[in-house]
């Protein structure tokens, strides 16, 4: 297998970036994903892109991928064009980050709204060109936007949903599948062939099929055998980053538990 496992620093999600970055490196990785929780880390910040730019140095970590805000005030399909550019400019914000950190993977959500209640063809239009828009700036800040597969509950969380926006977006625009997202709505393989040679990155994290709880690969349900064999069966080549809840005062043996159990069950 060509693929390799990272961790996702938004795991500590009160905790300042520089605080986790050292916990990340003893565990043993090589390549991280920076989250931008607003306790965690800020891109707009130039003092502190600099200060986790000489951070992953010193510990010789990769910033790999970049996980950009979401959530209300960051809505991609918002139907305010107004509050859209407010996502848009959120995303265009970490894509800068990432660059200079020496990353390329910008990681998305389509949208964050509950499907119930909405119009979904509408929403959808919206987060197109939300998404089009990014896909065009990232296009030439030689970064790459990625779109992740979101809660079933959501919009573009259904396997259809997401190959509409995908059939309509650029081709460099690429995929991350998150496995808990798939496995809470039973859709894992479907996205794997939504995806379809798009698939860039991973965000492995476990639950126990109730809620999106990212748990380590091993202490909910997930069938992880599963997910290495259709891996390896599209030849996946990315980064597989463990996105999870760190809940625990020592992040540092959560994660070196976290990496162990994930090398366990899929076999790195």
């Amino acid at each position: 297998m060509s693929w390799q496992l990272g961790i996702a620093s938004g795991a500590c999600t009160h905790r300042p970036i520089l605080e986790v970055l050292p916990s990340i490196h003893a565990a043993g990785v090589a390549g991280v994903e920076i989250g931008t929780p607003p306790h965690h880390f800020d891109p707009r910040s130039a003092d502190e892109v600099r200060a986790v730019r000489q951070a992953l140095d010193d510990l010789s970590l990769a910033a790999v991928s970049i996980h950009a805000p979401f959530g209300a005030a960051h809505e991609l399909a918002d139907p305010d064009p107004k509050r859209r550019g407010c996502g848009i400019e959120a995303v265009l914000t970490t894509a800068a980050a990432i660059k200079q950190l020496g990353g390329s993977l910008v990681v998305v959500h389509p949208s964050d709204l509950e499907r119930a209640g909405q119009d979904v063809e509408a929403r959808l239009s919206d987060s197109l060109s939300s998404l089009s828009a990014l896909a065009q700036s990232c296009r030439q800040e030689s970064v790459t936007l990625v779109i992740e597969s979101p809660l079933p509950h959501l919009i573009g969380g259904h396997p259809d949903e997401f190959r509409w926006l995908l059939d309509r977006l650029d081709a460099t625009v690429r995929v991350c599948l998150d496995t808990g997202h798939t496995f809470l709505g039973g859709h894992w393989h479907a996205f794997l062939a939504v995806a379809d040679g798009r698939l860039a990155h991973i965000h492995a994290n476990d639950n126990r099929g109730h809620r999106d709880d990212h748990l380590p690969p091993g202490d909910g349900h997930i069938d992880w055998s599963e997910i290495a064999r259709t891996l390896m069966a599209v030849d996946f080549s990315g980064w597989a980053m463990l996105e999870l809840h760190c809940s625990t005062h020592d992040p540092g043996e959560f994660f070196r538990r976290a990496l162990g159990q994930a090398q366990r069950l899929v076999g790195r």
